[in-house]
């Protein structure tokens, strides 16, 4: 087992969120070679919110200005 620790310090959480998501692009993308797992606080949270499509957004939150 290999492993790999990243702290961020002086990020905001809009930079924090679009981390996690990138680096969950990743995971998803080395499945074939190997089995990478992310652990953070509230990482399943900002997965689900982020990889919302059209058809799962409500009006209200399509529309927001």
């Amino acid at each position: 087992m290999k492993k790999v620790t990243i702290e961020a310090t002086n990020i905001s959480p809009k930079q924090w969120s679009t981390l996690l998501l990138e680096l969950d692009l990743i995971t998803q993308q080395w499945k074939p070679f190997a089995t990478l797992k992310l652990k953070t606080e509230g990482l399943s949270k900002v997965i689900a919110w982020g990889t919302k499509t059209g058809k799962d957004l409500e009006k209200s939150e399509r529309d927001w200005k």
